[in-house]
């Protein structure tokens, strides 16, 4: 037999499909800790056993996920977490770019259809200032992270079912079946429509004033459809939606077209948005028994976005743009409003958020900050320390994308100015050329010999 036409066989660290999607299951799982962990470590045993085997994705996904949760556990430093994250994102970034290429000319055919495979360039951005800049805060790291998980479930977590069946022929089937890109189309203009029909009986529902302000009936209706919607477009019934569906729930219900006032002006009211969005936001945030059943959309990942969208960039600078500001208004309803209370209390999320604004002093994060402490039923502790940060952070403005060590700078001044008065002296000789870096030395000519050096002999 030619061995050209013999079949190749791939020795895979996974036994089948089924172990990788399971695998891929507990990764994602962001209500059990412990399943990620378990998950993490399966990953890390695969790696010692076969070093050069793992796909990169697959073995960046680990390493990201192992970071975040070091960070959940509260038992590294604020610096030691920093490094973590800026490894780990980096680790990934520069594999995927070493493979761009290849990955580009050769495109799998269970590649995302339409699409060119490029990493956002938020993702390159904080590469590059990783290892050529400042480091950046932790704050950014952890919403890098994050970006990154999303992009490796779009381009390769999410494929993994056209990739096996387009290998073997046939699909298997797994508890949770992701849906193909023609699916999820269907599923975005279907949960657009139940919105607008919310919208519809919500306005309806104030204008009548027949449930008060609670939305009870126009929120049943719009879970109840939401629900069935699930049930018979994804085949998902008894069990919370698949991480990819609550990605796209999430970024269609904060869609600033659905829950933005259309033309808002600076300094503009947000009552309505509020009166009309807020019950069946709490909706999908809260869960008759989290012990069972998580939340569709936990209260974190819900303000995670809304900051995120709130510091993205803008044309317009950030204190004059009505959009933002908006963002900042429902931060600030969410994290001190009675509506949003007890939601609140379950997850304390209050005092995480203000540190991670802390962390990162932008214009309209200290405007968060600044808003909680004002309020006096904001479940925040020593309100007179967090006051104190947030002066601090204030007399530190201006530098909002680069972290500074001020003692390192004075000192590094002082040397060069000694350096160049020592060279400029009497006697001394003068050294011409662009100098980059004041460093802790002296400059000294190519091929000088200190004093105390001889020549063999």
């Amino acid at each position: 037999m030619d061995m050209d036409t013999e079949p190749g066989f791939v020795v895979t660290a996974w036994r089948n499909l089924q172990e990788l999607l399971q695998l891929r299951q507990d990764l994602y799982n962001t209500s059990d800790k412990f399943c990620r962990q378990k998950a993490v470590n399966k990953v890390f045993a695969w790696r010692l056993r076969k070093p050069e085997g793992l796909p990169l994705l697959l073995d960046s996904t680990a390493d990201i996920v192992d970071v975040v949760l070091q960070d959940e556990r509260s038992g590294l430093g604020h610096n030691a977490l920093r490094l973590l994250y800026a490894t780990a994102i980096s680790r990934f970034v520069t594999g995927l770019a070493d493979t761009q290429i290849e990955l580009t000319r050769d495109r799998p055919s269970w590649f995302v259809p339409g699409k060119a495979l490029q990493l956002p360039l938020a993702l390159l951005e904080t590469r590059h200032r990783i290892v050529h800049r400042h480091l950046p805060s932790l704050a950014e790291l952890k919403r890098t992270a994050a970006e990154s998980l999303e992009w490796l479930w779009e381009w390769y977590w999410s494929q993994l079912e056209t990739a096996f069946s387009g290998a073997n022929g046939e699909g298997e089937a797994v508890e949770y079946e992701e849906i193909g890109v023609e699916t999820t189309q269907v599923f975005k203009e279907k949960l657009q429509g139940l919105l607008k029909s919310y919208l519809k009986d919500r306005k309806a529902e104030i204008k009548s004033k027949t449930v008060g302000h609670d939305g009870f009936n126009a929120v049943s209706k719009a879970v109840s459809s939401y629900t069935t919607l699930c049930s018979t477009i994804l085949n998902i019934s008894g069990s919370s939606p698949p991480p990819q569906i609550k990605n796209i729930t999430l970024h269609t219900l904060l869609d600033p077209k659905t829950i933005l006032p259309t033309d808002r002006k600076l300094g503009s009211s947000m009552s309505g948005a509020f009166l009309i969005w807020t019950p069946l936001l709490l909706a999908f945030c809260s869960s008759p028994d989290p012990t069972t059943t998580p939340a569709t959309i936990p209260l974190p990942t819900l303000l995670a976005h809304m900051l995120k969208a709130m510091d993205a960039p803008s044309s317009r600078s950030p204190e004059n743009d009505p959009v933002k500001e908006a963002w900042h208004d429902w931060v600030l309803h969410v994290l001190t409003s009675r509506e949003w209370e007890t939601a609140r209390k379950a997850v304390g999320v209050v005092e995480e958020v203000l540190g991670n604004c802390l962390c990162e002093p932008t214009y309209w994060n200290l405007r968060v900050v600044e808003g909680v402490l004002r309020c006096e039923g904001a479940e925040v502790g020593n309100k007179a320390e967090w006051r104190r940060v947030l002066d601090a952070a204030r007399e530190d403005g201006g530098g909002e994308d680069m972290e500074v060590d001020v003692e390192e700078i004075e000192e590094a001044v002082a040397v060069g100015e000694a350096v160049l008065k020592g060279d400029e002296g009497e006697g001394g000789e003068k050294i011409y050329g662009p100098v980059k870096v004041v460093g802790m030395w002296k400059g000294r000519p190519l091929g000088w010999v200190p004093e105390g050096w001889e020549d063999d002999e």
